[in-house]
């Protein structure tokens, strides 16, 4: 697409030389030719079909940035525009934190203007291009939330079912959620599986959330007076006691209590809002999957909401879709500078470009490029909001479209992106998959839900009541597998905090993308149906491309501890080999016997004593579950020493048990 400056500067010297010999109407033409050859050189992307009107991204010389700094920005404005009215130039970015990063990413040579909407932008974008102050455009393109908008209320399902509570919080509506603990009932899809969840039940007995962990829902509104949301709701302390419409806290902000609007379409003037037409509650629903508030006796629990003791992680709205009105390219990277710059440590992003519209990663950061130095600056580890953890995550969903690759900004190697599974453990018929997709999670399956309550297949979470009439909904899609990764995330953080770990650079987030189950096993063959038809989903097409497999809380928590977790199938008798933990003799060992506690015995529904036999762990666990047993045994010999012994000294092994409904690949070890 870019041309060469030798041609372009060829093509207007003979416009030059030759245009005092043509009738003014070929000159005309030639002139077009030429300010067309400038824009495609300049023109980062070559996208338009979706951007916004009256508006565009330049990107500045460095000399005349400096102009502008000493105060000459009319005069420039003038040069660029010609003396033409626009109804604004400035700097396309509130001014980062960190200035020295953002100037390195180049961040501060982008400038916006925005112009009368009757103009056509390409039109607008070719006239100021030949300015020698302009390296490159950008148009300001928008991008979607990866959902259907279909909110379906609870009130909507005819509930006869009398499904058990999942845990000892008291949220009432807990048990309809499979996505946390499946017990493979059959009232939420006849083909559900046991342990087709995020293994998040047993990790709250050792850690539920922090409140020092901020996750930045870039998003539609997240309503900060929801019952279940108010009190997990990230506070600017200094603008809550502030003065209304004054900046208190110096940000740049006014008034950025919860978060921020920075929708430029709309009339919110900042403020969060869920009142503008079109509104869907997506960002709300979103934002319950993470951190809605857990044992307080409403609603819902959610995975990193807290014990009920003020506990859980906190929730950052950073409003980018506002209602009809669609996020730019300008709107989301003033985001993912806010949320660094503001104390947030994961970017929660349910929204994807659709997967057809870049070819390659350098397809996308040439089109988008203010957006994706924007990410950079978000994830750069000089930025990491949380010393637990090296850098800050951008977490993604992969996108709707059940195309073999995910959605740009998520297949990004800074990023991570998510794809969707349903109840029955299978993909979901909507669910991008293969190039780009990292890591899979709940999102929900329509097509499979039990009969007159097909909705329970879905993710039931926190929504806006003005818009669904009720506090709680079901929805799905990537966007709600998206926010699964997030909270497991947020909690995981929370945990590695708690114990005193600290990791750094990627580390953690290799962690999180190898914290998984195994799903391929379950997708060699078979179909499952989609939208009524019965053979939709040709399994096979998605083996080994739904990322590393399916996202596991607790098996997150063991790697934090440096625990190694054995994966076992639950109402199965198996044999696990202990030379991955005892060394390659540990066929030879005397062992003394297995600890387990009652807790682990009731979380793993173990009914007989596990046994060793001939260096192999024999155990059967009737339930889904997660829980440490210590196995023990005699390092030198067949007896202990001490006293008028001679002999060997104890050794203990802490390993953790991993039921569910899947059996391993690797004979169980991770």
């Amino acid at each position: 697409m870019r041309k060469s400056l030798i041609a372009i500067g060829v093509a207007i010297i003979s416009l030059m030389t030759i245009s005092c010999t043509k009738d003014a109407g070929v000159v005309e033409e030639e002139k077009t030719m030429a300010a067309e050859a400038i824009l495609e050189h300049k023109l980062v992307g070559n996208t338009i079909d979706k951007c916004e009107e009256g508006s565009l991204l330049l990107f500045l010389e460095e000399e005349t940035i400096a102009r502008i700094e000493k105060g000459d920005i009319e005069a420039v404005k003038s040069e660029i525009f010609l003396g033409g009215d626009v109804v604004s130039f400035e700097p396309a970015l509130v001014t980062p934190k960190n200035e020295k990063l953002a100037r390195e990413l180049g961040l501060h040579r982008w400038y916006s203007v925005s112009f009368d909407k009757n103009i056509p932008v390409r039109k607008f974008a070719k006239e100021v291009a030949p300015s020698k102050h302009i390296s490159a455009i950008e148009f300001n393109t928008v991008v979607a939330l990866a959902s259907d908008y279909k909110a379906r209320p609870m009130s909507d399902m005819a509930d006869t079912r009398d499904l058990v509570p999942m845990s000892s919080f008291n949220d009432p509506n807990a048990k309809y959620q499979w996505n946390l603990h499946n017990s493979g009932d059959e009232a939420i899809a006849k083909t559900a599986r046991k342990g087709a969840d995020v293994g998040v039940l047993d990790a709250w007995k050792l850690c539920a959330g922090s409140p020092d962990v901020i996750v930045a829902v870039l998003d539609g509104p997240v309503q900060y007076t929801h019952p279940d949301l108010a009190a997990a709701m990230w506070v600017n302390e200094a603008e809550l006691n502030g003065v209304e419409g004054v900046d208190d806290d110096g940000n740049k902000y006014v008034d950025d209590i919860y978060g921020y609007n920075f929708n430029s379409a709309g009339d919110s003037n900042g403020k969060i809002s869920w009142s503008t037409e079109g509104e869907s509650g997506h960002g709300t629903h979103v934002a319950g999957v993470i951190a809605a508030v857990n044992n307080n006796g409403v609603g819902i629990s959610s995975i990193a909401g807290g014990s009920g003791n003020g506990d859980g992680v906190r929730l950052m709205s950073c409003q980018v879709f506002d209602g009809k009105y669609p996020a730019s390219d300008r709107d989301m990277s003033n985001a993912f500078i806010y949320a660094a710059d503001n104390g947030a440590c994961i970017a929660q992003c349910s929204y994807a470009y659709d997967p057809n519209t870049f070819a390659n990663d350098n397809a996308y950061i040439n089109a988008t490029s203010l957006e994706y130095n924007a990410i950079k600056y978000f994830v750069s580890p000089e930025n990491c909001n949380h010393t637990a953890i090296g850098q800050n995550l951008a977490i993604f969903a992969s996108g709707n479209e059940a195309t073999s690759n995910a959605g740009y900004p998520g297949a990004l190697p800074i990023c991570v992106s998510v794809t969707a599974y349903g109840p029955d453990y299978l993909p979901t018929g909507y669910t991008n998959y293969g190039r780009g997709c990292n890591i899979a999670a709940p999102g929900g399956d329509y097509s499979i839900g039990a009969q007159n309550s097909f909705n329970a297949s879905q993710i039931l979470s926190t929504c806006i009541r003005d818009v669904a009439y009720v506090d709680y909904v079901w929805m799905e899609g990537t966007s709600m597998a998206c926010p699964h990764v997030s909270g497991v995330a947020a909690l995981g953080i929370s945990y590695a905090a708690k114990i005193g770990k600290k990791f750094e650079g990627d580390d953690y987030r290799t962690m999180l993308l190898t914290a998984v189950n195994d799903i391929n096993s379950l997708m060699l063959d078979g179909t499952k149906p989609y939208n009524g038809v019965a053979d939709a989903v040709v399994l096979k097409n998605y083996h080994k491309r739904m990322g590393t497999g399916a996202i596991d809380a607790w098996r997150l928590f063991m790697q934090i501890e440096g625990t190694p977790s054995v994966a076992v199938t639950v109402g199965e008798r198996c044999t696990v080999d202990l030379r991955e933990y005892f060394g390659g003799s540990a066929t030879d060992l005397t062992y003394r016997g297995i600890e387990v506690s009652n807790e682990a015995k009731a979380a793993l529904g173990i009914k007989g004593d596990p046994k060793i036999d001939d260096g192999m762990l024999v155990i059967k666990c009737e339930n889904c579950g997660s829980a440490k047993i210590t196995i023990k045994a005699i390092a030198g010999g067949g007896q202990l020493g001490g006293g008028n012994n001679i002999g060997g000294t104890e050794i203990s092994r802490e390993v953790s048990i991993m039921s569910r409904g899947v059996s391993s690949t690797n004979g169980g070890w991770f």
